[in-house]
């Protein structure tokens, strides 16, 4: 137990809104990806699906740890979060590199949302990285 529970209690809340931003993130990449499926590749449509929709399941969890009292270790939450960035952001940088010649169409404006929003997820991703690194 740390000597100052304030701290604590801070590091907690601010672990849980950014577990909550991963999550809201995560959400909204995959209704955007439901709405923009037609990747081109099959490669960057299994890429993007496994990952928003896998990181949904871990972070619901994660976020569910944190939430009562039972956070996931230090370890294992900075791993999930630099998987979590490195895939977050691939997934974006091939969503938008499939769709940026396309025709100007509404499907294609989806998809290069979705394709930044996950890229904005995956620094979240590293954010939490870092804060979870430093806290003690």
């Amino acid at each position: 137990m740390s000597p100052n529970p304030i701290e604590d209690a801070t590091a907690h809340n601010r672990l849980s809104v950014i577990k909550f931003m991963e999550l809201s993130l995560a959400i909204a990449s995959t209704v955007l990806h439901y709405y923009s499926f037609n990747d081109g590749e099959l490669v960057t449509a299994f890429l993007a699906t496994g990952t928003f929709c896998g990181y949904i399941i871990v972070l619901v969890a994660i976020f569910a740890g944190h939430m009562i009292g039972t956070p996931v270790n230090k370890r294992l939450s900075i791993f999930y979060s630099i998987i979590g960035s490195a895939m977050f952001i691939t997934s974006g940088v091939f969503i938008i590199e499939a769709w940026e010649h396309s025709f100007r169409t509404r499907t294609r404006d989806l998809a290069i949302t979705k394709g930044s929003v996950a890229i904005i997820n995956g620094a979240v991703f590293l954010l939490d990285t870092i804060f979870t690194f430093r806290d003690k």
